[in-house]
């Protein structure tokens, strides 16, 4: 048994005061498999500069389908 990457999504967390626990997530879907962890990284701070929010955490979120090995 193998595990095969089917789907990927990267979850950024972002300070704002604004917000009533001081904290906002926002995730986005089909993040590419071969994404560097420094390019979501510069992506998740763009953004927060454009919200004037702080960017607090990053989360690489991956599925995978267990499949059968041919032996």
């Amino acid at each position: 048994m193998n595990f095969e990457l089917t789907e990927q999504s990267i979850q950024f967390t972002f300070g704002n005061k604004k917000c009533k626990s001081g904290l906002k997530n926002r995730s986005f879907k089909n993040v590419s498999k071969d994404a560097k962890a420094d390019a979501l990284q510069n992506v998740g701070k763009a953004i927060a500069s454009l919200q004037d929010d702080s960017l607090d955490d990053a989360i690489l979120i991956q599925r995978k389908r267990i499949v059968d090995t041919a032996e």
